[in-house]
């Protein structure tokens, strides 16, 4: 009887290792598929399958196919392939990772961010913002683009009297002379209608877009920054520098037409300037007969002794 005992608990033992065995192998088995499930649905991040240098889950998350090499294809048309976009860190599919207005492709090649909004930075300090730099296809890392001596910021390239920069301070295009085609050049506008034009504001050091820029109470063009009595805006139309009490109009200044100045070719009366007026009692060459109160005298003689010597006619 203890003998049948003895196989009866041998063989329920066996039965049960046998079990252990065969779910052990079944675990094993799926655990196994599991991992196999796994790493197709999420690509190790170095997988790379089609080989193009773009990693499988990089090109998947940006909408690009991991099993085509399209390394060299540029989606957006940034000026960047969808490699250097990988090695940017920028969308291979927006044209402007940082929406700053600059296309990833020139902010990369200028050696700026182009994950960084940084358009209104003037990262080479010329007087113009990388955008603006941009805009007008200089170099934003160089402060003189075409190395001709002058900084981008004071480049005139529409000859409108005004800068780069002034244009852009006051909303007008540096490319255009005259930016609103209203028949007159952006330097010649007088923005805050105070007699100066927008040049002349600029190089007196005035606001152009205020009348009265150091808010005393007079306007910009009747104020006298020399103090030699004449305001700034006589003295410009006078031709003479509003910055110099030592030239203004009256004192024989080259260019000033102002009468008595002596300046030769001034016609003005009492200048006694060379070639100057007819004016009575002036010295000029050419001038008047002054004294004999606008008449002439003819006078006829005869030989001496002849007792006859008179004047003959007076007109």
């Amino acid at each position: 009887m203890n003998y049948r005992r003895s196989v009866c608990v041998a063989v329920s033992a066996a039965a049960a290792t046998l079990t252990l065995l065969s779910m052990s192998g079944a675990a094993q088995a799926a655990s196994a598929q599991n991992a196999l499930k796994s790493s197709k649905a999420k690509p190790s991040a170095t997988r790379d399958s089609d080989r193009d240098g773009m990693p499988d889950r990089w090109e998947a998350a940006n909408g690009l196919n991991p099993k085509k090499n399209d390394a060299r294809l540029d989606k957006d048309r940034d000026g960047l392939s969808n490699k250097a976009e990988y090695r940017a860190g920028t969308n291979p599919k927006r044209a402007d990772t940082d929406r700053d207005g600059l296309p990833d492709g020139w902010e990369v090649a200028n050696g700026l961010n182009p994950r960084r909004d940084d358009a209104d930075d003037d990262a080479d300090d010329d007087g113009l913002t990388n955008g603006q730099e941009y805009d007008l296809d200089l170099d934003p890392q160089e402060e003189d683009s075409d190395d001709n001596g002058v900084l981008d910021g004071d480049e005139d390239p529409d000859e409108d009297g005004l800068t780069n920069t002034q244009e852009y301070q006051l909303g007008y295009d540096p490319a255009e002379a005259d930016s609103d085609d209203d028949g007159v050049s952006d330097g010649d506008e007088d923005l805050d209608d105070d007699g100066l034009t927008n040049a002349q504001e600029f190089t007196l050091g005035y606001d152009p877009e205020n009348a009265d820029s150091d808010d005393n109470g007079t306007p910009d063009g009747d104020e006298d920054q020399d103090g030699d009595g004449v305001s700034d805006l006589d003295e410009l139309t006078a031709g003479t520098d509003p910055m110099d009490a030592g030239d203004n109009p009256g004192d024989g200044s080259p260019g000033d037409d102002m009468p008595g100045d002596d300046v030769p070719g001034d016609d003005s009366p009492g200048d006694n300037s060379p070639g100057g007026d007819d004016t009575p009692g002036s010295d000029s060459s050419g001038g008047d007969n002054s004294g004999t109160g606008g008449m002439s005298v003819k006078v006829s003689t005869v030989p001496s002794g002849s007792g006859l010597g008179n004047v003959s006619q007076w007109r």
